[in-house]
């Protein structure tokens, strides 16, 4: 054991997480057998409990998640916080929270709180266990074996693209590393990754069913391994990756393609529309729509388990109660059940927002209070099931609350805030009790806003990309896209019209922090570096309240920053290429 425990000690992240198979994943956890018990590979898979048992902890190993549920965990950021507060979506007022070293600038190799670069390999390691043994498995039928050999080759590759979005061209392992083998594998191309995706989400639908019964709802369906397929092209057509100006030029395999192709958006538009074809036929998927309430119809479809618009959650956490997970603690706004501090929303994010009738929102640079209510009081559905504002109702426990700064310099509770309010979206169908939220991975709705941009880039103003936006602002209760309308009648008009609608309807879902960075804008003012703007309020010594236009974090950026730098730790292990300008 100890000859074994100093050679994983030199290993990289790749080799540790996949070649001590029966060490690193026959644990007591898995098996509950006491220590001194002979768990080999032979017990997992000598019969079907326990192998399908070890695929449920491949599904916990692999399935991404965005809430932060306790200290120091890869869900949401390190250290409390979501992934919009490290973006121009949110912020977290205090300082501690892992978000804001994103937004300092102050994060690197030495240290990056959103990502374990090896916490992917071990869902890696366990997917390819599982394929490696299946078949060993004397009580399952050939159809059934299918099947779930399908399930971990799909996770498999949703750990690699997990990888890809990150850091670029990553090890792609495809088969369980062996001690006495090569384990310190070099980064792959960025082209070899994405057609290593794409090629086993290929492989999976082939054999993965359209749905599940109830009882095994969030495990993977064609439809989530068509989905995969889908986000993968899209990055892959983007910008970040598909540009004849790559934004770093060294070491260009690694970051994205050597060449620009623009027929990449075609197949990124092709693999869309197979989702939304998939779920409007043996799928059965389709958006919650509620024409005389589209803010209860938005709130169900990302507040709801399993609603009909879902393709694949993370359910590994069914349920939320006050104290365990300590999301309620991380994310509920100040005051509200156990918050200690919320998200707040940016007013770049807010002004992203229509008003109920179609139009833009202003804002003056102060102005009274009745004002401010008035304003909000016109936005759209989205935002008011999205956003907790100061006048504004959380739930039939809490009310209408008022937030502000006293004349005194005092805080009113639930204050203060970074922003116009706190992020509402999830949270607001909660009370004491818990309730059950499960991290959304794909839902519906991303695919016909996948569909829209990809195709307008490669067939400019096409008829289905207006009809696709359409879907979701129809849905949302707002007047739909026109190219007769000369706000939406070229090209860069829709495509900016299809970034904002993205940025409204998929907001807080870890969209946007990756979006800025595949469309390669997350170095323009006012999106990830540079002044933040909220509205305060403060109270006069007349007892009127006004707000006031200010900015609250001067943020900063770098272009390195487009990519994740590999941990310091494993380049010193010399098995792997440090990230172009890391």
């Amino acid at each position: 054991m100890k000859k074994i425990a100093t050679f994983l000690k030199h290993m990289g992240p790749v080799a540790l997480g996949c070649c001590m198979a029966v060490l690193a994943s026959c644990n007591t956890d898995f098996l509950e057998k006491p220590d001194s018990s002979d768990v080999t590979i032979d017990t997992i898979f000598s019969e079907r409990i326990k192998a399908e048992t070890f695929l449920w902890e491949t599904y916990g190993t692999s399935v991404p998640a965005g809430f932060p549920k306790d200290w120091g965990r890869w869900e949401g950021v390190r250290d409390a916080s979501m992934v919009m507060a490290a973006c121009d979506e949110g912020d977290v007022y205090d300082d501690w929270p892992g978000s804001n070293t994103f937004n300092t600038g102050v994060w690197g190799p030495q240290s990056n709180p959103e990502d374990g670069f090896g916490h992917h390999y071990k869902g890696i390691r366990n997917a390819n266990i599982f394929i490696a043994n299946i078949d060993r498995v004397p009580d399952i039928s050939e159809q059934e074996r299918a099947q779930l050999r399908a399930e971990a080759i799909f996770l498999r590759a949703l750990q690699h693209a997990e990888l890809l979005k990150r850091y670029g061209g990553i090890p792609i392992v495809d088969h369980v590393l062996q001690a006495d083998g090569e384990v310190k594998l070099p980064r792959n191309t960025y082209a070899e990754c994405v057609d290593f995706i794409v090629q086993s989400c290929d492989e999976a639908v082939a054999a993965l069913p359209d749905a599940y019964p109830s009882a095994f709802l969030g495990r993977a369906t064609k439809g989530a391994a068509l989905a995969l397929k889908a986000r993968v092209l899209l990055f892959a057509a983007s910008p970040l990756a598909n540009s004849p100006n790559p934004y770093n030029a060294q070491d260009r395999e690694y970051t994205g393609y050597i060449d620009y192709n623009p027929e990449r958006w075609r197949a990124a538009a092709d693999a869309a529309k197979a989702v939304l074809d998939w779920a409007a036929g043996a799928g059965n998927i389709r958006l919650i729509v509620d024409a005389a309430n589209p803010g209860n119809a938005y709130e169900t479809a990302v507040t709801q388990a399993d609603n009909a618009e879902i393709i694949l959650a993370n359910k590994s956490d069914s349920w939320w109660g006050p104290w365990w997970p300590m999301m309620f603690q991380f994310v509920m706004p100040r005051g509200i059940y156990a918050g200690w501090y919320g998200h707040g929303v940016t007013l770049q994010h807010a002004q992203k927002y229509y008003t109920a009738d179609g139009e833009d929102q202003t804002w003056p640079d102060e102005g009274p209070y009745s004002e401010f209510s008035a304003k909000m009081g016109e936005m759209e559905p989205r935002f008011q099931r999205s956003v907790f504002y100061s006048g504004s109702r959380w739930n039939d426990e809490y009310g209408v609350r008022h937030f502000y700064r006293r004349n005194n310099g005092s805080w009113t509770e639930h204050a203060p805030v970074n922003g116009v309010g706190y992020m509402k979206k999830f949270l607001a169908r909660f009370n004491w009790d818990g309730g059950q939220l499960n991290w959304i991975v794909f839902r519906l709705a991303e695919f016909y806003l996948n569909y829209a941009e990809a195709l307008n880039e490669i067939s400019p103003m096409d008829g289905a990309s207006y009809a696709a936006v359409n879907e979701i602002r129809r849905r949302a209760g707002i007047p739909e896209l026109s190219a007769a309308d000369a706000r939406y009648d070229t090209q860069e008009k829709l495509r900016e019209a299809i970034r904002r609608e993205r940025a409204i309807e998929l907001a807080f879902e870890e969209h946007r922090y990756w979006d800025v960075r595949r469309w390669r804008i997350a170095e323009e003012a006012g999106v990830m570096q540079g002044s933040m703007w909220g509205l305060n309020l403060y109270e006069q010594p007349n007892g009127d309240i006004i707000y006031r236009k200010e900015v609250f974090e001067n943020r900063v950026w770098d272009n390195r920053m487009y990519l994740y730098p590999i941990p310091q730790a494993e380049i010193d292990k010399g098995y792997i290429l440090q990230t172009p300008g890391w």
